[in-house]
């Protein structure tokens, strides 16, 4: 068994506990009156699993009860849940107290407190449950969200409230939500084990591999968005000189065309592979224009220096005159006695050491003067070398302009002799292009290893989506509903079911089940009368719990049926749970039905836990040993002093019940 119930429990805010105790791996019948909280029973164990919203009616459980508790018998020991009743001016409350042990017992009222919340409450349900870690992704064409099965998700298998267990339209709890429906649609196939824990495995190492596939991706994305234009431009300038005969390589990765158009850049244009005309003139030119060339670049450079020189005098030579122009001033003291005294203001110098000496400012113009002739005298002579130059320059220039008209006259009369031109015009563009194309490239780490990388990823991946395709998940839950469905025929037929001598199946997508007739197939809303929704409701779902029970699936091993009699045996005909008001073929009819659910769980025991609330007491030895309490004549799932005392204390402070 993963886990069934033991023990309901609720608790008074004045301390007090009610526990209405339960058998593992039988059948429960909790049988009375209305109006005792027998409905309530399953509101209760979905709160402590739980749920969002308290839904116990409002009333007198509401108002008497402080905490709901379970204690649920696991695979290994036992564990006690309880969680908070809200305040009434909240819908839940976040308060939950788990204890866990070998064997637990029910907790007193004061020891009860937050432990935990329901987030995680639920995540040790479902760990309880043995619900591993499973994702299911919806289709690609729906936007909603990926979903992880959780108990709570199991629990929608687990309930047969009394509107539901007679309701045509949808077979399990919860499926009128369009939610909670599309959430049984999408856990069902693992919880029947048509996507087994092997399955999860593999989906969770897919999951692994496509998060590294798109990483290597992302970085080789960056690297071309580094390239640039990429291998795109790169495989283009190869092209081109391939088709000018400067490559022979043919490549396909961006880094070898990389490399080829290197090789390209670095070799030397070559003519060798021209087929040049016969006749020397051309060649004669073309080396006389290179000799040209070099003495016209010779001769400007020589013409440059000297100009730089001849300015380099002419500036000398003006800060010389101006500075021989002052010291010639000297002049006019000829014959004035030295002293300290200025010759023009009288001023009296007080250091003497300062003033210069007429003897050393005429030093200093004797030499100033001997410069600026020396430099005059060179003057001419440098006009003269600059000249000289401006006229050989000038004469190289005409020879040039003479070797160009020469050279044209022989290429325009040889048109192979064009030819040759053209091409290597066109050669030295495209080494300019592919030249120009690799001084931009970045550095760029080598991709290769990444993009082997990528690759094997793919190929995984592959390998790994093709194990995991729909199409087998999809004969998996085909072969089960076929089980299934031959499991439910044989079960109608025993209860005498209308449309029970066709095959039945379980339709996940549409979340009922289905008569496969010769006139096509008839889904359970087409089917007449109560007594067969009921009939229906009740071997679709224990079909499915035999199932769990026999595979080992991971859902809570117990079933609750509220007043599954209700078509046969009315509340308004219910006096002391005796059947004598009922008809004979009714109650047959509910014998029958509680019979078959007597054999289902004997056989699958310790297996199945059914709980069944009933107003029907069958004067029977097998149904009356399997009623584990009679809520009539004053018994009630809250006895009555605990409404009483909500009441005083209500009238003591004054506050409305």
């Amino acid at each position: 068994m993963t886990m069934q119930i033991l023990d309901i429990v609720v608790y008074s805010h004045h301390g007090e506990k009610r526990i209405l105790p339960l058998k593992a791996g039988a059948v429960n019948i909790i049988t009375g009156a209305s109006k005792t909280g027998k409905s309530a029973l399953i509101d209760i164990v979905d709160y402590c699993y739980g749920a969002g919203e308290c839904r116990v009616p409002e009333g007198p459980i509401r108002r008497c009860v402080s905490w709901f508790g379970l204690k649920l018998q696991l695979d290994k020991g036992q564990a006690f849940i309880a969680r908070r009743c809200p305040d009434p001016r909240f819908a839940s409350s976040e308060d939950c107290f788990v204890d866990i042990g070998d064997k637990v017992e029910v907790p007193e009222a004061g020891n009860l407190r937050q432990t935990t919340n329901t987030k995680g409450l639920s995540a040790l349900l479902t760990s309880w449950s043995g619900i591993t870690d499973t994702l299911n992704e919806p289709p690609p064409s729906q936007t909603r969200a990926a979903l992880s099965a959780s108990a709570r998700h199991a629990l929608a298998l687990c309930f047969q409230p009394q509107d539901e267990i007679i309701r045509r339209q949808q077979l399990f709890h919860g499926a009128a939500d369009t939610y909670i429906a599309l959430s049984i649609k999408d856990t069902l196939p693992y919880f029947l084990g048509a996507v087994d824990d092997e399955y999860v495995r593999k989906r969770e190492k897919l999951r692994s591999l496509k998060e590294q596939l798109r990483s290597c991706e992302r970085q080789l994305a960056e690297m071309k968005a580094l390239n640039g234009e990429g291998i795109s431009k790169a495989s283009m300038l190869l092209a081109q000189a391939r088709d000018a005969g400067l490559s022979r390589s043919v490549v396909t990765t961006w880094g070898d065309t990389v490399s080829a158009l290197k090789a390209v850049a670095q070799s030397p244009m070559s003519t060798n592979d021209v087929n040049i005309p016969n006749g020397q003139e051309y060649s004669r030119l073309t080396a006389e224009r290179e000799q040209l060339l070099n003495e016209q670049q010779r001769l400007h450079n020589e013409v440059s220096v000297a100009r730089a020189f001849e300015r380099d005098g002419a500036g000398f030579s003006r800060e010389a005159s101006e500075q021989r122009a002052r010291l010639n001033s000297i002049g006019i003291f000829e014959g004035a006695n030295p002293g300290i005294f200025c010759p023009l203001c009288g001023h009296e110098f007080k250091d003497s050491s300062s003033v210069p000496s007429v003897a050393r400012i005429k030093e200093s113009l004797t030499d100033v003067s001997s410069r600026l002739e020396s430099v005059e005298r060179a003057a001419p002579h440098l006009k003269k070398a600059i000249a000289e130059l401006d006229s050989r320059l000038s004469r190289v220039n005409s020879a040039l302009e003479k070797n160009r008209a020469e050279m044209e006259a022989v290429r325009s009369a040889n048109e192979r002799l064009q030819q040759m031109q053209d091409l290597m015009s066109k050669r030295a563009l495209i080494i300019g292009r592919i030249s120009l194309y690799i001084e931009s490239l970045p550095e760029v780490p080598d991709t290769r290893a990444l993009e082997e990388q990528a690759q094997r990823l793919v190929v995984q991946c592959s390998e790994i989506e093709s194990e995991l395709s729909d199409e087998r998940v999809q004969e998996r839950i085909e072969s089960i509903i076929s089980i299934l469905g031959q499991q439910m025929t044989s079960w109608a037929h025993d209860l005498n079911l209308e449309h029970s001598k066709f095959p039945l199946r379980l339709d996940i997508k549409k979340l009922t089940i289905i008569a496969d007739t010769a006139d096509g197939p008839v889904p359970m809303e087409r089917m007449g009368s109560g007594e067969n929704w009921v009939g229906y409701h009740l071997i679709g779902h224990l079909a499915l719990h035999k199932w769990f029970t026999e595979r080992v699936r991971p859902v809570p091993r117990f079933l609750f049926l509220d007043q599954p009699s209700q078509v046969y045996f009315p509340p308004e005909k219910d006096v002391d749970g005796s059947m004598d008001s009922v008809g004979e073929d009714d109650r047959r009819a509910v014998y029958r039905m509680f019979q078959f659910i007597f054999e289902v769980v004997q056989k699958l025991a310790p297996g199945l836990q059914v709980i069944i609330t009933e107003h029907a007491d069958i004067n029977e030895e097998w149904y009356r040993g399997a009623i584990v309490e009679r809520w009539r004549n004053g018994l009630k799932l809250v006895p009555d002093n605990w409404t009483r005392n909500v009441n005083t204390d209500a009238e003591s402070s004054g506050t409305e019940v």
